[in-house]
């Protein structure tokens, strides 16, 4: 059996954010349940999760109470039998992951430790509404590191409903067809929409800190299955070439080709040098983790990292933990 960790603490941290003895044990329940939370590494995303959390418990130390959770590790791990490219990982055991609940507005997530104080959170979000005429909300995500990388989450829920004329013109062979007016619609309903999301990061990168570390801009797409694109960049102009129609066609186009061999729950994609979307990883409905061997290299390399580092920097890979602020 693992060794339990703390996954958070009824106490004032540095931020002077706190989680009451009530709000540990209702995520103590939650966090029981037949939903697990993923176990990552250093809060990536865009890589391979090792394994999640279960057999969670409250304990009391020095007085202060603490949640905490077994990591469980992957352990099975082989290759998968029709491409050889990809591995894949489980506990040996159906498993279903937690997921965020979305709903159908524009939202976008951040960390507010990312920005200098509160004024410069509230700030940027009034920018933000400027810029979608008010349809956006704004959540507050703790990562709980002193300074967290720059990160934002946006989810796109209308995204594929948007693109989907397009996407059947752009499939089509004769360029003559993407003369007409359906076509000609669709696409500067889009083009706006995108326009206002390249805006957006465009704003939050600008402030948010800490400025010497590379922004990661995470795309969320509910549905069957859930979608994540990955970019990691602090030029703009990339945010709006991933977005395009035509590099979207072939995100699709992988996704339905690995539907055709999975029941897939969810699916992550990296923004590469070129500009173009290469899959990542994806979680089957059985909770089994396949990727790229590139990805579960990249996820091996930084866990040897950090087990060499004084501190290890493990984490959680769901949110719902709300904090309140107190004055320390």
């Amino acid at each position: 059996m693992s060794k339990k960790v703390i996954i958070s603490s009824a106490t004032v941290d540095l931020h002077g954010d706190f989680t009451p003895i009530e709000t540990l044990q209702q995520s103590l329940i939650q966090l029981n349940g037949v939903k697990k939370m993923r176990y990552l590494v250093n809060h990536r995303r865009d890589i391979p999760p090792i394994g999640y959390f279960d057999n969670g418990e409250i304990n009391e130390i020095n007085k202060v109470h603490h949640l905490m959770m077994e990591p469980i590790v992957f352990q099975n791990r082989s290759q998968v039998s029709w491409d050889s490219k990809l591995l894949l990982e489980d506990g040996g055991q159906i498993i279903s992951f937690m997921k965020k609940k979305h709903s159908s507005s524009f939202q976008i997530s951040v960390d507010k430790n990312n920005f200098s104080n509160i004024n410069a959170l509230q700030e940027t979000e009034q920018k933000l509404k400027e810029i979608n005429e008010e349809n956006v909300i704004l959540e507050q995500s703790i990562r709980k590191s002193l300074i967290p990388d720059p990160q934002i989450v946006l989810t796109l829920a209308s995204l594929f409903t948007l693109l989907k004329p397009l996407l059947s013109k752009i499939g089509e062979k004769f360029a003559e067809d993407l003369a007409d007016d359906l076509y000609k619609s669709s696409k500067s309903k889009y083009n706006s929409f995108i326009s206002k999301v390249v805006d957006s990061v465009g704003v939050l990168r600008k402030n948010i800190i800490p400025k010497n570390k590379v922004l990661h801009t995470i795309f969320e797409i509910p549905g069957t299955p859930y979608i994540e694109l990955h970019i990691k960049s602090d030029d703009i102009n990339r945010v709006e070439k991933g977005l395009r129609p035509s590099n979207l066609l072939k995100v699709y186009k992988k996704i339905t080709s690995l539907q055709s061999k999975l029941n897939i729950s969810e699916i992550h994609f990296v923004l590469n040098s070129k500009n173009n979307w290469d899959f990542s990883y994806l979680i089957t409905e059985e909770g089994k983790v396949i990727g790229t061997k590139a990805s579960f290299k990249k996820r091996d390399k930084l866990i040897e990292r950090i087990e060499l580092s004084p501190t290890k920097a493990f984490s959680i890979g769901a949110e719902g933990i709300k904090y309140e602020r107190r004055t320390i």
